[in-house]
């Protein structure tokens, strides 16, 4: 048994923490039998991507996945519409399902590996899934290796998809849901402006403005989960995550007065009131990326094509999309705030 830590100011341990465990677990696998109390729309997203990302390659990997508390409690409806996808994903592919917990609420967390149709490895603790991304707050977990837990946790897991759930797909669509907390609420470096301080932001644009244009190219910018994957200490190859982006800015805007260089970080504040950080690196300054996290830019921009219902996840971004959304470029606008920038991806 090993302990995992989350990775969170001021406690940073040598531990390995969940999101590190669950990704080594996750490549060197071959089934995954997942249960988690509580799910968010971006791990599903991110789950359904990797797994789709092996359909492609050949190399399938089976998953059923147990939602805990969300069939009492009821979903959002991008959590809805995110296990909807995954578990038809599943069943077209034939390898597995998502099923939701209709006996009771059931809060449990435990992640069970298996390579050759035998349990190799276990997780279990505090972390929901959404914790293979990244720790919001602080939680404990353990990695189980020893055949007689592992032989208990996979009893626990057959009996509760055999004998307290039903398959998310056979259920009835909910008739309402719950109140979404936003776009990036609850993301690690990310803040939620007050109407107020949005308004103060926003009436200090300068005047200076660079409209930058967003790239439908197969395997960069917006469709960077296409890419070339990150290659694993065990010589795995983990496909990108799907929010992840990289605006690649053309040379002519860069190299523009103004426009800030390579090594910048500030601040930008976007037309719908989320506050966060980027950075400017590359040769002549070419490349724009949120700074804390890869995937918060990403979120920012994917999230409202999805919201407008004009991109799936799994699918490339494409100029069509772009067009159908309104607009195939962001608005850069600088404030007179020191280090702070306006980002603008509205539509009318």
């Amino acid at each position: 048994m090993s302990i995992l830590y989350s990775k969170i100011q001021p406690l940073i341990y040598t531990n390995e923490s969940f999101a590190d465990a669950f990704e080594s677990l996750l490549v060197s696998s071959d089934r995954m039998k997942l249960a988690s109390g509580y799910i968010s729309e971006e791990s599903l997203k991110e789950l359904k991507s990797i797994l789709d990302f092996y359909v492609t390659e050949n190399k399938k990997k089976f998953c059923d996945l147990i939602i805990g508390m969300h069939g009492r409690e009821g979903f959002t409806r991008p959590q809805y519409e995110a296990a909807m996808s995954l578990g038809k994903f599943l069943e077209e592919y034939g390898l597995g399902s998502v099923r939701v917990c209709t006996a009771f609420k059931f809060h449990g967390k435990v992640y069970s590996f298996y390579k050759d149709n035998a349990p190799s490895a276990s997780i279990m603790g505090s972390s929901n899934l959404s914790n293979m991304l990244e720790s919001k707050q602080w939680e404990v977990d353990y990695v189980f290796t020893d055949p007689e837990t592992l032989a208990k946790f996979n009893t626990l897991q057959d009996d509760l998809i055999n004998k307290a759930t039903k398959k998310l797909l056979e259920l009835p669509t909910p008739e309402t849901f719950k109140e979404n907390e936003g776009l990036l609420e609850g993301h690690s470096g990310v803040e939620k402006l007050t109407a107020p301080d949005f308004e103060t932001y926003k009436a200090e644009k300068d005047g200076l403005v660079f409209e930058i244009p967003l790239k439908a190219e197969a395997k960069s910018n917006l469709n960077t989960y296409f890419g070339k994957g990150r290659k694993q200490p065990n010589g795995a190859v983990r496909p990108r995550p799907w929010y992840e982006v990289e605006i690649i800015v053309p040379v002519a805007i860069t190299r523009q007065e103004g426009y800030p260089p390579s090594g910048t970080i500030f601040n930008v504040i976007t037309d719908d009131g989320w506050k966060f950080k980027c950075n400017i690196s590359g040769q002549n300054n070419k490349n724009l990326r949120s700074e804390d996290n890869l995937r918060t830019l990403g979120r920012w921009i994917k999230g409202r094509l999805e919201a407008a219902g004009v991109l799936e996840v799994g699918k490339p971004v494409t100029d069509e999309m772009l067009n159908k959304y309104g607009r195939n470029t962001l608005t850069l606008s600088k404030t007179t705030i020191p280090e702070t920038w306006f980002l603008d991806f509205s539509v009318q």
